[in-house]
């Protein structure tokens, strides 16, 4: 009988992994620490409600000269705060000014039931953006040409533009063509994160911004979604390395100061 059940209730390489990530705690430990998570997680992970990687993108040229993402019908720096974007608006056309603020807007109703935008302190937009008729595909739009707006969110498609010297946009390029550009996970969001291996550092696939902040957390060793991509990543077979040190002339550069 293992001190450690629900740790040794994981396949081996999740187990290695875990041990890998928590180097410090003994396997009784990162037992409990399962035990814990399983408690409050139940039979499965949660699958949360955030398909908005399935809907239509495209990027749109601004007055401004940046472009901006377009969701569906809904201009994704309408609003500060990316859960208040209202999806279910008219499509914009060429000339529609979109008012930008790194401040979220909040909207009130008047008398006759009118959503108005509050008029306090703060809440006037930075700058107006002017959409022109000219259009893109979003993962062809540099990061730097990007509206700042909502950037990092998960709705803008990494850019499938990289550099020679991008080795983790080559790498995620790598895997989308592998397995897709959405979540290896969930499916439900666009991937955007490269997922390792943290014993071997081997890349696994390619998560969205919310997977890949708590998929190492599932105690489960199945039958939930984030326990199948964990026991079986689709895009595993690739075994590309991840650099852990960063950039690898950094790691060389290292080398040849200790040897010296």
């Amino acid at each position: 009988m293992t001190s450690a059940p629900h740790l040794y209730a994981l396949p081996e390489h999740r187990r290695l992994d875990l041990k890998a990530r928590f180097p410090r705690l003994a396997e009784g430990q990162i037992s409990d620490r399962l035990s814990r998570t399983l408690e409050q997680r139940g039979v499965a992970c949660q699958r949360l409600d955030k398909r908005r990687g399935h809907l239509p993108a495209v990027a749109i040229l601004g007055s401004d000269g940046r472009w901006h993402l377009r969701l569906g019908t809904a201009m994704i720096c309408s609003n500060a705060a990316r859960i208040l974007v209202d999806l279910d608006v008219p499509a914009p056309t060429p000339g529609t000014v979109i008012p930008h603020s790194f401040r979220a807007r909040f909207g009130t109703e008047d008398h006759a039931g009118h959503v108005v935008e509050e008029e306090r302190p703060g809440a006037r937009p930075d700058w107006d953006v002017a959409l022109t008729g000219e259009e893109r595909q979003p993962d062809l739009v540099p990061r730097g040409d990007r509206c700042p707006i909502n950037l990092d969110q998960g709705d803008w498609a990494p850019c499938s533009l990289v550099s020679r010297s991008d080795w983790k946009g080559r790498k995620r390029n790598l895997y989308i063509a592998a397995a897709g550009p959405m979540c290896h996970a969930c499916g439900d969001s666009l991937g955007q994160d490269l997922h390792y291996d943290r014993y071997t550092h081997l890349i696994t696939g390619l998560l969205c911004n919310e997977c890949s902040s708590h998929i190492n957390e599932c105690p489960h060793p199945s039958g939930c979604y984030q326990a199948d991509y964990l026991n079986d990543p689709p895009a595993a077979h690739l075994k590309e390395q991840y650099y852990v040190g960063g950039n690898r002339d950094d790691r060389k550069r290292a080398g040849r100061t200790v040897a010296a």
